[in-house]
Formats: structure tokens, C-alpha cells, sequence
């Protein structure tokens, strides 16, 4: 157990340490932010930029209140970044007077030494309660003279604390932000002068409120507060562009327009521009280390009723054009075992699987009637090779496992890495028995689509290590609204392919859906999954013209020369080939001139 407690402590430093920016010396110093703090990547991103400092003692002090001063000169810093970052702790007066005493030259006895000036407001008409030599001063007026700040008869009150209402309209007027109208904060009305500026910044995911559905104005902005505000700006784009055949058409501040102009276009396109303290790639992820370039997803537990055949593979792993060519296909087959005798292997109500469950998957993955046996005899049949990546079921979060001795094992996470280390060891024991020639045993997938649970994170970075100390890779296909998936690599998966889910019939807005993952596949470095259901005949009208999309998509953004995988339903590529049915026929030359073609 204190092996396994070690081990967890070293995932969850690794975890951490890869899912922030790198960090400056200042950033990493407070002693009051934990890396539990729930504002603690955000203080360190901007602290990482030296748009915030701590103070001298070594603390950030993230619940102090923040002073429209203090919003002011950030602010400029971000918009203007030229000044460096100093600690935010004012100086007393009598170390303000040393520096000024050091800094003054010694006056000749024989010159008689010129009265100070007093203070006065450079402008009478302007910022009355501050001068030229007021701290902040430059700052101040340059959030005033944009629009960001207001006075206040006259007076700006730069130690006076700054208010959410205040917070909102600064930010969305310094980032041009706009709304929908469409917030619905029980404390703001319509006709409440910030609403507009607090409509915006909802608009764009920069603040959620409440969970009693009030955005409470008034309320005074925190240090930690106001660092969360700011950093959310930066973690996604500021603008898009809108591309026709590769060549900028115009350039739109936010991702829904985007999606309206893109349509405008023959083969439009979206892409995420960069910030000065982000960069994001307006390219998919391509074939990497993990050998990808086109893998399919093959369903082999309980939900497949028929068994696996040479013959089955042979329409996966080539095809035959109109001129008689034999072409390659799926490069990699991916076991997934969604279902067992009772149950799911997801996180589910449905999952109580055990030890002897997983066991079952084990045998039914290497049985003689199995994926494993007859895609590498169909394999050396055809000359060619083959990865493999195997499943990891999903180790169930509450109930108690039991294991192949019948004892019973309280859940905790150190109990489901157990059950999944022990799996990886039978499965990679069980690959050794065999003397498969044609295929390679590349790593694993994991079964399960969101990382959701609280301890799923430190597990799988967990899983992460072992898995790469065995010199293979972990992946996974997060999907549409999976929560966190942008934080995959630091996880430790190797590849991540985001799922669009477009290809249902209840869904309405596939065009808009199919935009959407694209683009997150550039912001967050992921690879696509392509989808198409397991249809009948009856049902085949329904899918062509969502099938038809995702081809169209897939050539638009450049994914037939990136890596996929292939969501098929249980055996559909199958069905492409073999049924006697124009529709079939069609989607099938949709797939192999779209991603197999020379």
C-alpha cells in the first residue's frame, strides 16, 4: 500500500505540473495557493505572464479585494504588456522616502536647492483625486480614456474596491466582447446599465455566476476573483478565421458567427486565431507516435452476437478499386468491449463488473472465435500488418469489487488501480501465449468517453505511467460534451480523437456539430472520429445525407491526410462492402476515396 500511495503522489505532481504553462520563479512561490486552490491555474497562468505579482512575504493573498487601481494597472499590462511585474504590496512611506532620498543627487552647497511642486490634477475637468506622480496614474487614465473604468463625479477612487459589474464592463469593453441578450441573472435586469457588458462576458463562458442564479453586481472582486476573470479570456480565442479552400475570407470575433459565415463558403472552414499569451494550431493532430494514421473501432463484447471470421477483416483491411487495384485500409483495430454478461463496462448504473467480469472480456478478446486470432490470421492471409490497441474497461466508482478469489474489496481508488493494473497484467500475459505474426499489440484505450469523476484524473495518470514504463501508448475518444477533454495529455493519454456525434437522427444542428469538434481538434491537439452508425436497410435513406457531411468535412479540414479513427457501430464497414444496396455502395466509396485512395 505505501508503494501504491507513493506512486499516486508522483501521478499527481506529474498531473499537475503538465496541465499549467510553464511557470517563472515568481509564480511558483505563493505559499498561500495550493495547487487544490480552485483558482490556482489561473493565478499561476497570469503570474506565469507577469500580469499579477505576489508580495513580498512570499503569499498572493488571493481573498483580498482587488482596487479599480490595481484592475487598472493588470489591465494596461495585458493590453500594453511593457511594464514589468512588481509586487502588488504598496511600499510604506518610509521606504518610499529612502529610495527617494538614494535616488536624489547631492546639490552643491553654493546652489541653493528648488522648492518641490506641489501635487495638482493634471486636468481640472479630468481624474480629480489623482496626479502624474499617483501610483497607477498612467494605467488609470488609459482605462479611463477607453471606456473601461468610469469616474465618479469626477474622481476615479482608486483604492476603493472594484465591483463584478465594474470587472465586467473593463473586460468586455478592453476585449470589443459582445452578448446575445440572453443572460438571465435574477439580480441583473435588462434595463440594469451593465447588463450588456455582463451579457457578454456569460456569453463567452468568462463567468457562470452563482449557483442560485445571481451574478451579485455589487459584490466586491477578490485578487483570486479577478485572476479567474482574466485568465479565462486568454484560454481561448479571441477571434476566428473563416477560410474558403485553404485562403482567409474574413476574420469574426466569436465561434457562432463563425459558424454562420463558414457557410457562406464553398468547402468553408473555421480556425482559431492566437492570442499574445496563447497559441492554438489551426491543424488536426496527425499520425504520431502512436502509429494511427486509420483505426476503426471494432465492438467485441457481449454486444457483438456473431463471431469473428478472416473473412469478416478482409473488408477492413483492403478493398478493391473499379480497376481491379487491391488498396490498403484500417492500419490499427481498436478491441472495444463496451457490454459483458449483465452489464456495462462504462461508467454506468449498469457497470457491477468484477474481477471474473473482466476475465470473461480477456478470454473473449484471445478466444478462437475472437478479434484478435482471426484478424491476424486474416492479415497473414493478405500480407500485411496490423496494431492492435485493447480496451480498458471502466473500473466501476461505487460498490465493492470482488475478485477471482471471492474476496470483496472496498472501492476506493487505490482498489480500482488495482483491478485495472491486474488487468493490463493478464492481458499482456495472455498476448505472450500467442505467436501472433501479424499483428502488434501498440497499447490501450480507454473504454470509458469523459473524465468526469474526481478521481479519474490522478487514476488515469496513474494508469499512464505504467503503461508507458511498458513501451505502449494509451488513447482515447472523448465525446461531444465530454467534461475536461481538453486536459487529455495531461492525463497522460498519447492521443485523443473527439468525438463530433453528429451522426444520430435526433440531432438537428450536425453542420454546426461537425464545426465545433473540428475546431476544438485545433484548439486542444486532438484527432477526429469519424462516425456512422450500424444502419439496415430500412434505415439507410437516413444516413446518407449525414454520412455525406462527414466525408465533406473530413476533406474540407484536411483529415484524409491526418490520423482518425472510425466509429462504425458493430459492423458496418462490413455492411458497406457486402450489401447488395446503391446507398451501402455509395457510402463505401465515400470512405475509401475520402481516406484510402492513392
Amino acid at each position: 500500500m505505501k508503494f501504491k500511495k507513493v506512486l499516486f503522489s508522483l501521478a499527481a505532481v506529474s498531473l499537475i505540473g503538465t496541465s499549467i504553462q510553464p511557470l517563472s520563479a515568481d509564480a511558483a512561490r505563493y505559499s498561500d495557493v495550493s495547487y487544490k486552490y480552485w483558482a490556482y491555474k489561473d493565478i499561476q497562468f497570469l503570474s506565469s505572464h507577469k500580469i499579477i505579482g505576489g508580495y513580498g512575504d512570499g503569499s498572493f493573498r488571493p481573498g483580498y479585494t482587488i482596487t479599480r487601481k490595481d484592475a487598472a494597472v493588470m489591465l494596461k499590462r495585458v493590453l500594453d504588456p511593457i511594464e514589468p511585474v512588481i509586487d502588488d504590496i504598496e511600499k510604506t512611506e518610509a521606504a518610499q522616502a529612502q529610495e527617494d532620498e538614494a535616488e536624489t543627487p547631492e546639490v552643491p552647497g553654493d546652489i541653493p536647492e528648488e522648492p518641490e511642486e506641489p501635487e495638482v490634477p493634471v486636468d481640472p475637468d479630468g481624474i480629480l483625486d489623482m496626479t502624474e506622480k499617483s501610483p497607477g496614474f498612467e494605467a488609470v487614465k488609459s482605462a479611463v480614456d477607453a471606456g473601461l473604468l468610469s469616474l465618479k463625479d469626477g474622481a476615479f477612487l482608486p483604492n476603493e474596491s472594484l465591483t463584478r459589474d465594474e470587472m465586467a464592463k473593463a473586460l468586455a469593453a478592453a476585449f470589443v466582447f459582445k452578448g446575445t441578450e440572453t443572460s438571465s441573472f435574477t439580480d441583473v435586469p435588462v434595463e440594469d446599465p451593465y447588463y450588456e457588458a455582463i451579457d457578454a462576458i456569460a456569453y463567452r463562458n468568462i463567468t457562470t455566476g452563482y449557483n442560485d442564479g445571481t451574478f451579485r453586481p455589487l459584490e466586491k472582486v477578490t485578487r483570486a476573483q479577478f485572476s479567474a476573470f482574466l485568465s479565462r479570456v486568454f484560454q481561448q480565442p479571441l477571434s476566428y478565421e473563416v477560410r474558403a479552400n485553404g485562403q482567409v475570407m474574413e476574420t469574426v470575433s466569436t465561434i457562432e458567427e463563425a459558424f454562420v459565415r463558414a457557410e457562406q463558403y464553398t468547402n468553408g472552414t473555421i480556425h482559431p486565431t492566437s492570442n499574445k499569451y496563447k497559441s492554438f494550431s489551426q491543424e488536426l493532430a496527425s499520425e504520431d507516435k502512436t502509429g494511427i494514421k486509420s483505426g476503426v473501432l471494432m465492438y467485441n463484447g457481449m454486444e457483438r452476437k456473431a463471431d469473428f471470421t478472416p473473412e469478416f477483416f478482409n473488408h477492413y483491411l483492403s478493398y478493391t478499386t473499379p480497376e481491379g487495384k487491391e488498396m490498403s485500409m484500417f492500419d490499427t483495430f481498436i478491441a472495444l468491449g463496451r457490454t459483458y454478461d449483465g452489464g456495462e463496462l462504462v461508467e454506468s448504473p449498469k457497470n457491477n463488473a468484477n474481477y471474473a467480469d473482466w476475465q470473461a472480456y480477456i478470454d473473449r478478446t484471445f478466444s478462437e472465435k475472437g478479434l484478435l486470432q482471426n484478424l491476424d490470421k486474416a492479415a497473414e492471409a493478405k500480407g500485411q500488418k496490423a496494431n492492435v490497441y485493447i480496451s480498458i474497461p471502466y473500473p466501476k466508482h461505487n460498490g465493492s469489487f470482488i475478485d477471482l478469489n471471492g474476496r470483496e474489496l472496498a472501492n476506493s481508488v487505490y482498489s480500482r488501480y488495482d483491478i485495472v493494473n491486474w488487468y493490463m497484467r493478464q492481458v499482456e500475459k495472455t498476448w505472450d501465449q500467442y505467436n501472433f505474426s501479424n499483428i502488434t499489440f501498440k497499447g490501450y484505450y480507454w473504454m470509458n468517453e469523459t473524465v468526469r469523476v474526481e478521481d479519474d484524473g490522478l487514476l488515469l495518470s496513474t494508469i499512464s505511467q505504467k503503461i508507458h514504463q511498458q513501451n505502449k501508448f494509451l488513447i482515447y475518444a472523448p465525446h461531444a460534451t465530454s467534461t475536461n477533454f481538453h486536459n487529455w495529455k495531461s492525463y497522460g493519454f498519447d492521443a485523443a480523437f473527439l468525438q463530433p456525434n453528429a451522426f444520430r437522427f435526433n440531432v438537428n444542428n450536425k453542420v454546426e456539430r461537425l464545426h465545433k469538434a473540428f475546431v476544438n481538434a485545433q484548439l486542444y491537439g486532438t484527432g477526429i472520429t469519424m462516425e456512422i452508425d450500424s444502419y439496415g436497410l430500412a434505415q439507410a435513406s437516413e444516413g446518407v445525407e449525414t454520412f455525406t457531411l462527414y466525408t465533406d468535412f473530413a476533406k474540407r479540414y484536411g483529415l484524409d491526410e491526418k490520423g482518425m479513427i472510425f466509429y462504425q457501430g458493430v459492423n458496418m464497414v462490413e455492411r458497406m462492402a457486402t450489401y447488395d444496396s446503391p446507398i451501402f455502395q455509395t457510402w463505401h466509396r465515400q470512405l475509401t476515396s475520402t481516406f484510402f485512395s492513392e
